[in-house]
């Protein structure tokens, strides 16, 4: 009889926990106040705030570790390319070891000199699963027992021709040499300037001053102004320097000295 009456109250409660189920995906109000409640107990997302622009996390990071300038590193250990590769492999160093998968390499150490290209988007962790070699681009270490196995590049590689390391390459060219030069050797990747750099090309409208309608001969010595040497090199072209018959020149179709070199001039 105890047992009748348990598994008549078993199935009762399983009926009743259907009945509940059934209330929350059925239309009726019953079904409306199982969802409502289900919504409050879930929090809420975060919503932005009034006149902020998304930014993504890893980018905004990676341009806080570009102007980073860490100290240099004057002494290296000296060990074959060989000797290292084994070296890091004996101890395991790979991809698990990666604290910064992607780098943005904007580093102001460049940009004291030059800044005619936009920074470069490294993804650090695929290429080290593609190149399987971390030997490859970290291939000194400091000589420093406390310091890390690899450091950045920048660790290394600052300014060229520095006075007590004037073997050493900037760090311009070593990004250069190491990257395109990698690039070359595999057939695979960009090895021109805009394949990795975006052109960045200043506003004009802050440099340029001309009035509100200008002439075409006022434009040109504007331009001319910053661009001397392009200028100059206008002048070497054949563009400017063309002469020969123009046929569609009044009194000129058989003058062969005719053109921007003698006789003829435009206003561009």
């Amino acid at each position: 009889m105890i047992k009748r009456l348990s598994g008549a109250i078993a199935v009762l409660a399983a009926l009743s926990a259907i009945g509940g189920l059934a209330a929350i995906f059925s239309g009726g109000p019953a079904a409306q106040d199982a969802r409502a409640a289900a919504v409050k107990s879930e929090p809420a997302p975060a919503e932005p705030k009034t006149g902020t622009v998304w930014t993504a996390p890893d980018q905004e990071a990676a341009k806080k570790r570009a102007q980073e300038v860490v100290p240099f590193v004057d002494a290296v250990m000296e060990e074959c390319q060989l000797c290292r590769q084994m070296r890091l492999r004996e101890a395991g160093l790979g991809i698990k070891d990666i604290t910064n998968s992607y780098f943005l390499l904007d580093s102001s150490i460049i940009k004291k000199s030059e800044d005619l290209y936009g920074p470069v988007r490294f993804k650090h962790t695929k290429h080290a699963g593609e190149l399987k070699d971390c030997a490859l681009c970290h291939h000194r270490r400091p000589l420093d027992a406390k310091a890390k196995e690899t450091t950045r590049c920048s660790a290394c590689h600052q300014e060229p021709f520095r006075v007590n390391q004037p073997e050493r390459i900037g760090l311009k060219a070593a990004y250069h040499q190491q990257c395109t030069g990698c690039h070359q050797e595999m057939k695979k990747g960009p090895t021109d300037c805009l394949g990795c750099h975006r052109k960045n090309v200043p506003d004009h409208k802050e440099l340029v001053n001309l009035p509100e309608k200008p002439e075409p001969i006022q434009v040109t010595k504007e331009c001319l102004r910053c661009h001397k040497a392009v200028g100059d090199d206008m002048l070497k072209t054949a563009h400017w320097l063309w002469k020969g018959p123009s046929p569609y020149t009044l009194n000129r179709s058989k003058h062969v000295n005719h053109g921007k070199a003698t006789t003829s001039i435009n206003n561009f």
